[in-house]
């Protein structure tokens, strides 16, 4: 196995001895370390199903945090190892051991880079070990390290990682994943309001605004207002419900199992929670993405029928520029 390297790449003394030792028929074990919610966890399908196909032999391990296991690849790998969160109050020693019940593996790769894998990739025994660079401590973890950048779509950056070995992956990016639909005859569009953090979300009057010019352009579609599993999410829709009017092809549903089937179903999303967008993305619907402050070049997948939409000064967007993206998808479309 050889690496593939450039001049941002970090890469051990011993790196290329230890990879040229591993060959892709013969490496019988892999972990993979992803901890993250279910819109993140989503992504990490292509880089699995490259795994998959270089690595046929592989028994594969994802290691997850336990507050967060929603959208695991359960049909992508063969064995989940659950990490203690700090929720969980358990002792250094209790943590060591869950830590290293992950065992030994002929790759690692750390797909968070966060303090925890960080600690699991450290004393874990892996033949290679493989991350992103994190200031200098990646040196004392890893035997290669990476350049990561938000500049670019998330999944991609993944799998930056496999391609370090000289391993392809295929475009567009696959995701083989179908959660099914829900029976609801006529086409709709979803729009969620609400984000993981008050200060990321468009305005309630702006998707009331938006709501209202969709209703009056597109009555030929149903337009379903979703809402998140929090009280506070809830309290957003009754807001914009109120402000739009009753109206006979406007609904609200609430978020729970049956919103990636809610999801994969819909014509179009609009939304400013990046999670419940991912998800849209990995089942191929088209999405409109509304960003406040958050980098939206992370988020913008360069294939299907998705648009981001900010302000390029900064603030909420209008309303126009929001309604045109969508728009524009509708169109295409047709």
């Amino acid at each position: 196995m050889k690496i593939w390297s450039w001049k941002r790449t970090w890469v051990a003394a011993k790196a290329p001895a230890k990879a040229a030792n591993l060959q892709f028929a013969n490496v019988d074990s892999i972990a993979v370390l992803k901890h993250a919610a279910l819109g993140d966890m989503l992504l990490t399908r292509p880089f699995f199903l490259a795994l998959r196909q270089y690595f046929p032999n592989a028994k594969i391990t994802l290691s997850v945090v336990d507050n967060y296991q929603a959208g695991i690849p359960h049909d992508l790998v063969d064995r989940v190892h659950v990490t203690l969160s700090r929720q969980q109050k358990a002792g250094a020693m209790a943590r060591l051991r869950n830590f290293r019940e992950l065992g030994p593996h002929d790759l690692l790769f750390d797909l968070s880079a966060v303090t925890r894998t960080f600690w699991i990739s450290f004393l874990n025994r892996a033949t290679l070990k493989i991350g992103f660079q994190h200031r200098r401590l990646h040196r004392f973890i890893y035997d290669i390290a990476l350049n990561r950048t938000g500049f670019r779509f998330e999944a991609e950056t993944f799998l930056d990682q496999l391609q370090v070995l000289g391993v392809d992956y295929e475009w567009p990016l696959h995701f083989d994943y179908n959660p099914g639909t829900l029976d609801i005859e006529q086409p709709y569009l979803v729009y969620f309001p609400t984000a993981s953090d008050s200060y990321k979300a468009w305005l309630p009057e702006h998707f009331t605004e938006l709501i209202k010019q969709m209703l009056q352009t597109h009555p030929d579609y149903q337009h379903i207002l979703l809402g998140g599993v929090a009280d506070w999410e809830d309290q957003v829709c009754q807001k914009i419900l109120q402000q739009a009017g009753k109206q006979a092809n406007l609904q609200y549903i609430r978020g729970s199992d049956k919103t990636p089937a809610l999801i994969n179903g819909a014509t179009a999303l609009v939304a400013n929670d990046t999670g419940i967008r991912n998800l849209a993305i990995a089942t191929a619907t088209p999405t409109v993405g509304i960003f406040i402050s958050t980098l939206p070049f992370n988020y913008q997948p360069r294939f299907g029928l998705h648009k981001v939409v900010f302000a390029i000064e900064g603030g909420q967007p209008a309303v126009a520029a929001v309604t045109s993206a969508l728009e524009e998808i509708l169109l295409k479309d047709s």
